[in-house]
């Protein structure tokens, strides 16, 4: 404001000397100056008043609270200071802040309380829908999503209040029942004749079969429905147990067992597509096995794919499952009844094996592409047997010898070789000493059975597998050695 009247001054006097005293009309024009200036300036302002309204109301609006929250704080502190007027003693204001930290403490624990009161109600109210649901997909569901909340794998539950222990047994029981109704809803399903060689899968249960009752109140579920509920609840092995069983029983044991069958899959459509019946039957058969296997292989094929298709409905997680709780005992089954019996006796008949070995690999191949083993070839169980057929034929040529040996150690005599026709046979000659001695007709059998087989081993055409099977012939020779020992 001092610029401005100055500003007005030298522009007012000619003078540039501002000390120089204005006369009455310089004075009177400077007025009428100031008061122009005046009135454009409150013009102005009721002018950006005018425009900025709504702003300006909100400014006063928040400076009015702030104005009363200050002043209801100022009211809140001195009633909180208002026991301390009486009294100089600084102690009551500890005693004082002491309650306050109490209260908030209690306050903090009360709303825990009401939190866990409000979850476990919650918990409670979600396992009676899962209960009272009537689909067991939505049961399985809801038992699903209560698992992580109940069930804390990193805790031992000792820690946590008896209501959550309660609720933790109820889930537990509602999916043993589950679990069990929807596994008997499977058996029911699938069914095997009592004479075995047999099996027949429906879609759903017959009618005669009251289903999953305890747990959903339904009469039964398709087949598909119930595998799924189980993979829900992590009970899919569960469910396939006693059908895997029960399969391997009637079906893949004869099967395997017996080289004179066939496999027959007939399916039925009784009141439709939806409610079809699958039937697998071991039949008689005249075809022989190949000695390749591949009727055999064949038919294990055929009940897999069965089980695959009608059971597993191709789901990999369910074809997985089966597989599991099965591969093991039939690539065994298959190994006992065909691939031990199949392994040569002579050494020139192992180049026979590959037709073997190869039908082998293509059989494993097509159950890798079923998704029945996994790709990574760790379930080539098979495989691994028909690769190592220079090691086995070695193991059972070396128990022949140990036997053959043994019999020759107990039958002969050690009678004195010099009264026997075969002198000459009996001389051996020492590679270190220039005298002679002579050995028992036993001990010479049993050194041509053992130099007999250490050249059979070169029979073996591939340098790989000869390395392999002539590892196992010294410990052979050595126990022959061992045993002419022990009789001499």
């Amino acid at each position: 404001m001092a610029d401005d009247v100055r500003e007005l001054l030298l522009s007012t006097t000619a003078d540039a000397d501002p000390s120089t005293p204005l006369s009455a009309p310089d004075l009177r024009l400077l007025i009428d100056r100031l008061r122009l200036r005046s009135d454009r300036l409150h013009a102005s302002a009721l002018s950006f008043a005018a425009s900025h309204r709504g702003a300006l109301a909100s400014a006063l609006l928040r400076a009015a609270s702030a104005s009363g929250s200050s002043a209801a704080l100022e009211s809140s502190l001195a009633a909180a200071l208002s026991p301390l007027s009486a009294s100089p003693d600084l102690s009551d204001l500890k005693v004082l802040g002491d309650r306050l930290l109490a209260a908030r403490r209690e306050l903090a624990e009360r709303h825990e309380h009401l939190a866990a009161a409000s979850s476990v109600a919650s918990l409670a109210a979600r396992l009676r829908e899962a209960r009272a649901a009537a689909n067991p997909l939505d049961t399985a569901a809801a038992a699903a999503e209560l698992k992580p909340l109940l069930v804390d794998p990193e805790r031992s539950g000792q820690d946590d209040p008896v209501v959550f222990g309660l609720l933790r047994s109820d889930w537990e029981q509602l999916v043993d029942e589950l679990q069990v109704g929807l596994a008997k809803n499977v058996e029911e399903c699938v069914e095997f004749a009592l004479e075995g060689g047999k099996v027949v899968v429906r879609a759903a249960p017959s009618g005669r079969s009251s289903g999953t009752r305890g747990v959903s109140g339904t009469r039964g579920v398709e087949l598909p429905m119930a595998l799924q509920a189980l993979e829900m609840i992590d009970a899919l092995d569960y469910g396939m147990a006693k059908v895997a069983d029960l399969m391997m029983k009637h079906v893949l044991v004869p099967a395997i067992s017996n080289i004179s069958v066939a496999v027959s899959v007939e399916v039925l459509e009784e009141g439709g597509p939806e409610r079809s019946v699958s039937v697998l039957s071991i039949v008689p058969s005249e075809e022989k096995d190949n000695k390749d296997g591949s009727n055999l292989y064949s038919r294990i094929t055929d009940i897999l794919k069965f089980a695959c298709k009608f059971i597993c409905f191709e789901n990999s997680k369910w074809v997985q499952s089966f597989a599991k709780l099965t591969w093991l005992r039939i690539s065994d089954l298959v190994i006992t009844h065909f691939l031990s019996k199949a392994v040569p006796n002579e050494a020139s008949k192992l180049i026979e094996f590959q037709d073997i070995v190869r039908s082998t690999a293509e059989f494993e191949n097509k159950l890798r592409s079923m998704m029945f083993i996994s790709p990574d070839r760790k379930d080539d169980n098979l495989t691994q047997f028909v690769d190592d057929v220079e090691v086995h034929f070695a193991v059972r040529k070396r128990s022949e010898i140990l036997v053959t040996a043994r019999d020759i150690l107990v039958q002969y005599n050690y009678d004195n070789p010099l009264e026997s026709n075969d002198r000459d046979d009996s001389v051996v000659d020492l590679l270190f000493q220039p005298e002679k001695c002579f050995v028992s007709k036993s001990a010479l059998q049993l050194m041509k059975l053992v130099h007999g087989a250490l050249k059979s081993r070169m029979h073996v055409y591939h340098p790989q597998e000869l390395q392999r099977s002539s590892a196992m012939l010294p410990g052979m020779s050595y126990s022959c050695i061992r045993l002419l020992c022990q009789f001499s």
